[in-house]
């Protein structure tokens, strides 16, 4: 059963510890100033591309920059990651 954006991202935000929400602050600012795009804009750039079902999202910030970190169901059953550039929806690696 796929889950909705909806209902995936509460699930994310459920998920989250306490000790997280300074992470989900600076990544609301970095949303509120432009700096990235929503997920769901994200996902309408890169759902086409990743091959499978999306299990998982963590937005991260690596080397100053955000990335979404999508955990990806095959149909053959494999998880792989994806990595997207959060600001622009680039596809930035694919690991199986």
């Amino acid at each position: 059963m796929a889950l909705s954006r909806r209902a995936l991202a509460l699930l994310l935000l459920a998920a989250t510890p306490a000790w997280a929400s300074s992470d989900q602050e600076r990544a609301r600012r970095a949303l509120r100033e432009g700096r990235i795009r929503s997920l769901s804009e994200i996902l309408a750039i890169v759902q086409p591309r990743l091959g499978g079902r999306v299990i998982e999202v963590e937005l991260d910030e690596e080397d100053g920059r955000f990335v979404y970190e999508f955990k990806v169901m095959t149909p053959r059953g494999r998880v792989r990651e994806v990595e997207v550039d959060a600001a622009t929806g680039e596809i930035l690696e694919i690991d199986d």
